[in-house]
């Protein structure tokens, strides 16, 4: 989202044209404010008459440009069963992050989705993969109790980590997720198996990213399907870019998104 950071009214319009025409069952958003005073949440804005439920989970608060909350959101169109939030280790005088987890109720069972923000400063590697084995580490967890919580004949879906992760592929704090050395919860990159290209998500392209910021010409933005629950029922189609497209140099925000189409496995 880039918070409302200008044009915010021409980058909300273009968001919005793009999310009407794409109709995505799910929209993971960071950098979203929430005013602490009258008004709604961005996300709420980007919602408005397309059918979608808005979840927010704060990761810090802020006094500019207005007293605000400041986190993840998540458009949502399946029901939702549960809502959590996840505070992550940061370091002390750092934005603190978080992680927004949600439960939802699909045609064949249950999603957990997971939308985050990492640290983004270049000096921060390490609490990026700190912060990532926390995420981890919960959704093993979570994967391992769920089951309890719910009737024997609904099937739990595999987790889906969603969000900016301010880190490349071959990262260390990637290599936390995608080839853990306790061999435990892992996942698969949604993009590196279904998608084209070097996918850079932090592009010189856009006018809004800095040429000597070092995560220029990166891919940092992440789908992430979990190897756990019944992941028979739930496989990568296809991952590209979106909402890449300027207008008049006007673009939804400084990062590209990511687009995956999962396929829904309905019959055992």
């Amino acid at each position: 989202m880039w918070g409302n950071h200008a044009p915010w009214t021409e980058r909300r319009a273009l968001i919005r044209a793009e999310l009407a025409r794409l109709a995505p069952d799910v929209l993971a958003l960071q950098e979203v404010l929430r005013p602490l005073g009258p008004g709604t949440s961005q996300a709420d804005e980007l919602a408005e008459g397309l059918s979608y439920r808005v979840c927010f989970g704060k990761a810090c608060s802020i006094e500019k440009p207005f007293p605000a909350e400041f986190g993840n959101a998540a458009l949502i169109r399946a029901p939702l069963r549960e809502q959590r939030l996840v505070k992550l280790p940061t370091p002390p005088g750092i934005e603190t992050r978080s992680a927004l987890y949600i439960l939802l109720s699909v045609k064949v069972g249950l999603l957990p989705l997971v939308v985050t923000h990492l640290s983004w400063e270049p000096e921060l590697a390490d609490s990026r993969q700190a912060q990532l084995e926390a995420i981890r580490q919960f959704l093993s967890v979570e994967m391992t109790q769920l089951p309890g919580r719910v009737p024997p004949h609904i099937p739990i879906l595999p987790p889906i980590l969603l969000g900016d992760l301010n880190a490349p592929p071959e990262s260390a704090a990637l290599a936390t997720l995608l080839a853990p050395s306790d061999g435990g919860l892992g996942f698969v990159d949604s993009f590196a198996v279904a998608g084209e290209g070097p996918g850079e998500t932090f592009s010189a392209r856009n006018p809004y990213c800095s040429q000597r910021d070092p995560a220029i010409n990166q891919r940092i933005d992440y789908i992430l399907l979990g190897k756990a629950g019944a992941q028979d029922r739930l496989t990568v189609r296809t991952s590209s870019l979106c909402f890449a497209q300027g207008v008049d140099s006007v673009f939804p925000s400084d990062h590209f998104g990511v687009l995956t189409e999962l396929h829904l496995q309905t019959e055992g």
